[in-house]
């Protein structure tokens, strides 16, 4: 996975997760693979926030709140 940190104006550090942040699970025999790993502590429910990166004010822009599962 490739990670970095950032701190934003307000002092907040910020987490950015360039790898696969979130994947979405449809097919059953799939979700069972995936249910074990998250047993093992490999994977996780994604409880942050998703954001946009605007380039040209250099500000964090349109965070949501998405629980993906």
């Amino acid at each position: 996975m490739s990670q970095r940190r950032e701190i934003s104006e307000d002092g907040k550090e910020l987490l950015f997760d360039h790898g696969a942040p979130y994947f979405t699970v449809t097919n059953p025999d799939v979700l069972s693979v995936v249910t074990e790993w998250e047993s093992r502590g490999l994977v996780a429910e994604w409880k942050s926030n998703f954001g946009s990166f605007d380039c040209l004010t250099n500000k964090i822009v349109n965070t949501e709140h998405q629980i993906c599962r």
